[in-house]
């Protein structure tokens, strides 16, 4: 299907707020890249400024989920699905599964990554966008499968922060990795790297299996825990 005039320029102008910062991209090399005018002002004929477009762009792209979408069906199974790709393996080798398609998310999305770690020029706005329709959700389908993953056994450790830790971990690597042009700084591998975290998270779910965790009303796993 043939693309339309908007739809260029939230597609060029995400690859250059990801490549050169929102604040030292123009309205005119935004134009010029959708194959415009460049300083002709077309840009305003559907957007009120370059703020809106920042919003309304990073908002297109977070709706086109992918592969992901399918972790937002009700009654997904994170666990068998973990359970499909990797039916012989360990703990680890079930998170080091869901840590790669966290990074495979962050891949798809990687201009939206890019502003978003890399540049602090951007709107509030577009924070909020990325907090309700990204983290929010990404957070709360890791926390579902931690849960799930620890089955009886997860009480009330608090698997929201846990989760939060896990996300932040893949951000951390994802963005390193791209700063250094592919190559974490530390020369760690991508396997590595989420082999590590894989078992750090591993740990807790043991620990989970063989220590009563602390009552804590801010830890507590919720009944529902779905986007």
């Amino acid at each position: 299907m043939a693309t339309t005039s908007r739809d260029r320029i939230m597609t060029e102008a995400l690859r250059l707020f990801g490549e050169r910062g929102f604040a030292k991209t123009s309205v005119a090399q935004i134009e010029q890249a959708a194959g415009l005018s460049g300083g002709s002002g077309a840009l305003y004929r559907h957007f009120k400024s370059k703020d809106e477009l920042l919003v309304q762009a990073v908002a297109a792209r977070l709706e086109d989920r992918g592969d992901w979408e399918r972790f937002l069906t009700p009654g997904f199974s994170i666990v068998d699905m973990l359970a499909t790709l990797s039916p012989t393996g360990s703990t680890v080798d079930k998170l080091l599964t869901l840590g790669r398609i966290g990074l495979a998310r962050l891949d798809h999305d990687r201009d939206v990554t890019r502003i978003l770690l890399r540049d602090n020029s951007i709107p509030a706005p577009m924070l909020e966008v990325f907090r309700q329709r990204e983290y929010a959700v990404v957070l709360s389908t890791v926390t579902r499968g931690l849960v799930e993953l620890a089955g009886d056994r997860a009480r009330e450790e608090d698997w929201d922060a846990a989760a939060a830790v896990l996300v932040g971990a893949l951000a951390h690597f994802w963005m390193m990795r791209d700063i250094f042009d592919g190559g974490h700084p530390a020369g760690i591998d991508t396997d590595r790297y989420l082999r590590a975290t894989a078992e750090l998270v591993a740990a807790r779910l043991d620990r989970a299996s063989t220590e009563p965790a602390p009552r804590s009303t801010a830890g507590a796993v919720s009944a529902d825990v779905s986007p």
